[in-house]
């Protein structure tokens, strides 16, 4: 696996209670050193469209470049759930969510239920998904590859942090949308 192995990441924008839609962000780049785009996408806040405006921005430009995606969580702008297995079948690339911790189903469900009428479609998107694994200090579920694939890739595209850094870098551009909010 050569080091400037080329990668997207995405992560969300803050957003306020009242807003209607999130930003997406998406960083492409080659290893951990090269950022080669940087794309963004409106989203519905607690909708349900993050997996289709995935799988546009992996078919765009880059796309037989990328090497693999990486997720910030997967839960984007509120509850707008991720479905890594579309976007697996849908592009052909391994799917790599990266966590802090490991999610409290229970209380994620419980949420869902009391406050989103199609509960039991992102209830059954969650469940389809695989579990958190722990790797070093942090989770990651993966489709399209293995743990050893995994675990290259991170060691691979991270520099300083404990995440790839396109997610790093995607999530610092989210934190930058915190000064238009005010």
């Amino acid at each position: 696996m050569k080091d400037q192995i080329e990668v997207i990441g995405f992560d969300d924008a803050p957003f306020k209670r009242e807003d209607r839609e999130g930003i997406l962000i998406s960083v492409y780049m080659r290893g951990n050193k090269i950022i080669d785009g940087i794309y963004f996408k409106r989203i519905k806040k607690d909708g349900l469209d993050v997996t289709e405006k995935i799988i546009e921005i992996v078919k765009g430009k880059h796309y037989k470049k990328i090497k693999a995606i990486f997720l910030s969580g997967v839960t984007f702008a509120g509850f707008n759930i991720a479905n890594i297995n579309e976007i697996y079948s849908k592009t052909g690339k391994p799917v790599i969510v990266v966590i802090d911790k490991n999610p409290n189903k229970d209380k994620i469900f419980l949420a869902l239920k009391k406050h989103f009428c199609d509960a039991e479609i992102r209830i059954r998107i969650i469940n389809s998904l695989p579990n958190p694994e722990k790797l070093e200090n942090i989770y990651v579920q993966y489709i399209g590859c293995d743990r050893n694939f995994v675990k290259n890739m991170i060691k691979k595209t991270k520099l300083k942090s404990k995440i790839p850094e396109c997610l790093r870098i995607a999530h610092l551009i989210g934190r930058g949308f915190l000064e238009l909010m005010e």
